[in-house]
């Protein structure tokens, strides 16, 4: 029971939200929740955004070839000066061979955003964990004029939990004492 994903959220993004935005899907996006999600909400094909889905690697060579698939699907779909969004969607935390995957799409993501900002390339990463549907969400959320804001970031999706308490101070503030009067006056 514990692995089983939370109940999805219920969808707030209103329908014609991606009208006129164009996507391409690669990887293992291309039959997924995200992009049946963007398809609701108005995307059609086309080059406006790239979103990638690494396959979960098994070992050393999988986690270069989930980053090697990455890199072919940008140098296919999006290289400057082909300005709008890339999203590159990490495979869920599981082993150590997925969290270097997750660390290397995350790399790629913010270096690329660096030295592509220039042609208005928008690079991001998203770091899921189990819900799909809050991954769909964040996706069609990034691709809209409200997350154009957004670039070489790393969106870690992560169950939600109870309130954080805020933690308790150290230690009370010392007084402060006044300064010493000056001898020269």
């Amino acid at each position: 029971m514990a692995d089983e994903p939370p109940p999805s959220p219920p969808a707030v993004l209103k329908p014609g939200l991606l009208a006129g935005v164009g996507i391409t899907c690669t990887g293992s996006a291309r039959s997924t929740r995200t992009t049946e999600r963007l398809r609701e909400l108005g995307a059609t094909s086309g080059t406006d955004v790239l979103v990638h889905t690494a396959d979960p690697p098994t070992d050393a060579q999988g986690v270069q070839d989930a980053l090697n698939e990455a890199w072919d699907a940008i140098r296919a779909h999006k290289l400057p000066p082909s300005p709008g969004l890339i999203v590159l969607i990490a495979p869920p935390p599981r082993d150590a061979h997925h969290e270097a995957a997750r660390a290397g799409l995350e790399n790629l993501a913010r270096t690329l955003s660096v030295e592509w900002a220039r042609h208005r390339i928008r690079p991001v990463a998203i770091l899921p964990g189990r819900d799909e549907a809050a991954v769909a969400e964040l996706v069609a959320f990034l691709a809209s004029k409200a997350g154009a804001y957004y670039a070489g970031c790393a969106f870690t999706l992560r169950r939600p939990t109870g309130p954080r308490r805020s933690p308790p101070s150290a230690s009370p503030a010392p007084r402060r004492t006044p300064p010493a009067r000056s001898r020269t006056g």
